[in-house]
């Protein structure tokens, strides 16, 4: 099997497209944040908290001393490390709320934008092979850019919103239910629910939700009922009861599991840390 390859490595990160998996195999943490990026096939990754399997132009972020292994990998990835210095900085400078660090959300995440991103750079590298300065110059600046756009669209205890405008062209029926939910992320929606306001049978809807957006339509919904309720625990001093009430978490444990899950603490951990 071909080694990996580093494409580029800077102070700001490094680019990999790894072919070679045999090291991920044992438990380890890393000092950065680590986008891994399936260009096809399914890859399974075992963290402390759960077990995730993502499919082709699917996502995963670990955060800083994250505890990952792999555990299976059927095609390519794209792997790039950002330097936590440097994320936080940019992530300053568009003045997103104070906190020590960014904790991406430990679920699978799919965006067009990413993806056409990923499929830019990938292009650009196989075009400007033999053109070694002119790739490296490209590369050097596209961590800022890569930067932005998680920031812009992955989800984490920085993430105020979850922008679904691309949706309105990939597909209005996605659109216009995922614009509902938001509208009444309150409401206890059944699956029948959804389905209804996509004019598909439920069957159908779950399939097709899943495919466009990459996770369950319930799971999307808690995730952004996770995204609500930070701005709640940042901004107000209701209770942590109070929160998981107004978001429409059937109980607190449900909110307190589901939080810990993403994140590795609590929303009164994740509270109290801001408020340092």
């Amino acid at each position: 099997m071909t080694p990996s390859k580093i494409i580029r490595e800077t102070a700001e990160g490094t680019f990999l497209l790894k072919k070679d998996f045999s090291q991920e195999s044992n438990w380890r943490s890393d000092h950065c944040y680590k986008f891994i990026y399936s260009l096809d096939g399914m890859i399974n990754y075992q963290t402390n908290r759960n077990q995730i399997n993502f499919n082709h132009q699917q996502f995963i972020l670990f955060n800083p001393q994250d505890e990952h292994k792999q555990l299976a990998v059927e095609g390519k990835k794209f792997l790039i490390e950002l330097n936590p210095i440097f994320l936080n900085q940019v992530s300053k400078s568009l003045n997103f709320v104070a906190q020590n660090d960014i904790q991406f959300a430990s679920s699978i995440q799919k965006n067009c934008q990413v993806s056409n991103w990923v499929k830019f750079v990938l292009d650009y590298v196989v075009i400007e092979k033999n053109d070694i300065h002119s790739m490296e110059l490209f590369l050097e600046h596209s961590f800022t850019q890569f930067a932005l756009i998680l920031l812009k669209n992955a989800v984490g205890t920085h993430t105020q919103d979850i922008n679904v405008n691309s949706y309105k062209i990939i597909s209005p029926q996605i659109y216009t239910t995922v614009c509902a939910l938001k509208e009444s992320y309150q409401y206890p929606w059944t699956l029948d629910q959804m389905a209804e306001v996509a004019n598909l049978n439920k069957y159908q809807f779950a399939h097709f939700f899943k495919d466009i957006i990459g996770i369950s339509p319930y799971s999307w919904l808690q995730i952004y009922r996770i995204i609500r309720s930070q701005e709640m625990l940042t901004k107000t001093t209701k209770t942590i009861l109070k929160i998981a009430m107004d978001c429409g978490f059937s109980s607190v444990t449900v909110y307190n599991q589901l939080f810990k899950r993403l994140y590795g603490i609590t929303p009164s951990t994740f509270r109290a840390s801001i408020r340092k």
